[in-house]
């Protein structure tokens, strides 16, 4: 099986999803409810589609049955996030550029003084 298409859409949140998205296999199946979560360390993983238990549990709705194809899922999906998170930055710089500011990082922080 090939991963024929990917899409997804970054979140613009503090929460732990920070995209969300589906992918096509052979431009015939498609599965929804992709996303790139961020875990108490601060490193991004992907997680299947899953649905909350009864318990409290959550369990994958959809999911490789071999670590080969769950490997390329993730390493293509992964892939697609990195490649959206420079192609935001590279919106970001281009529009102070167009603008005439720069970016909010190179601008240095006032100083405060002293209070009265």
């Amino acid at each position: 099986m090939e991963i024929t298409d990917i899409r997804m859409n970054l979140l613009d949140n503090a929460g732990g999803v920070k995209a969300i998205g589906s992918f096509s296999l052979d431009n015939s199946f498609a599965v929804r409810g992709m996303r790139v979560m961020e875990d108490k360390k601060g490193r991004n993983f992907v997680a299947f589609p899953s649905r909350e238990r009864a318990n409290g549990d959550y369990e994958d709705i959809a999911f490789p049955l071999s670590k080969e194809f769950y490997h390329q899922i993730t390493d293509a999906f992964m892939k697609e996030f990195h490649r959206k998170q420079e192609e935001m930055a590279s919106q970001e710089q281009d529009k102070f550029q167009d603008q005439g500011q720069k970016p909010t990082e190179d601008v240095p922080k006032p100083h405060r003084g002293r209070g009265r």
